[in-house]
């Protein structure tokens, strides 16, 4: 009889664990999807303040080309 018991308590806690590893699984699934999410959404907000930078050089070297052109045809 206490064989039995301690028999059937088994396979409950061997039900309980596994049921928890699968709803373990499932949180983890969903946290390993949001940070890919998060990443993909840094690295194109990186990308596009990386694209503005480049911008804003490239029209400070049009003006400072500009100015240097201005003195030149002053002198």
């Amino acid at each position: 009889m206490v064989i039995a018991a301690v028999f059937i308590i088994t396979i409950s806690f061997g039900l309980l664990i596994i049921r928890q590893f699968g709803s373990f699984e499932k949180r983890a699934l969903k946290a390993k999807k949001r940070q890919e999410e998060y990443i993909k959404e840094y690295l194109a907000l990186k990308a596009e303040e990386e694209k503005k930078k480049a911008e804003e050089e490239k029209r400070l070297a049009e003006l400072a080309g500009s100015a240097e052109s201005d003195e030149q045809n002053e002198a």
